[in-house]
């Protein structure tokens, strides 16, 4: 039995701008060229995704693990023959090819052509929720992590004003991504910090012995 999931309505990104080398020539210190990139991002790997999923549905982490693997060969094999993947709620792979330096006149064989990238387009729902990030200012350690007392003080005050509290209000109150909100509320539960209510798939959580 799986729970119906949505994508959440916004998160929150973290930027730093920095001095592009302008290989064009038009840079200058008067009109210098600017990159924004995102900072600290965290790489989400297979073992946290399911994890994630793992969360919302009945399926185990392994099985979970298992099939996302089983997907990684399904769409390397279609792309290498030469075919589009789309993939619902997720967005679709393609290839793009390049035959290098060659000019118009020059004779191209096989051999000068090869893959240059692999292409995703996102679909329209995972579009949909990028435009409601809040982008932020990364500063000099916007991944910064809180103390564990600052954590035990923060959810102290929380359930001064509210009777239970789901994983979405921890990412909210100790400012950190699902994946660390997941891992904390277990590692709470197991102290015996809070109590883990309600089924798997609609979990929530009250007041344990903060």
């Amino acid at each position: 039995m799986t729970k119906k999931t949505t994508t959440k309505k916004s998160g929150t990104i973290a930027y730093q701008l920095r001095r592009q080398n302008d290989l064009t020539g038009t840079a200058t210190e008067k009109n210098p060229q600017m990159a924004v990139t995102i900072v600290n991002s965290k790489l989400t790997t297979t073992k946290e995704l399911a994890e994630y999923i793992n969360f919302a549905c009945s399926v185990t982490e392994s099985d979970i693990a298992a099939v996302l693997q089983a997907l990684g060969k399904c769409v390397c094999d279609e792309l290498l023959d030469g075919n589009r993947v789309e993939i619902d709620h997720i967005g679709t792979f393609s290839l793009s090819l390049t035959c290098g330096r060659k000019k118009l006149e020059d004779r191209v064989t096989k051999n000068d052509i090869r893959v240059k990238n692999i292409l995703f387009t996102p679909c329209a729902e995972m579009k949909q929720a990028m435009r409601g990030a809040d982008i932020v200012s990364g500063g000099s350690n916007p991944n910064k992590r809180l103390t564990d007392e600052v954590i035990l003080r923060r959810l102290a005050k929380y359930f001064e004003e509210h009777e239970f509290m789901q994983r979405r209000n921890f990412e909210s109150v100790c400012e950190c991504s699902r994946y660390t909100a997941t891992k904390k509320l277990k590692e709470l539960v197991k102290a015996g910090k809070l109590r883990a209510m309600g089924a798997k798939n609609v979990r929530f959580y009250v007041k344990g012995s903060l």
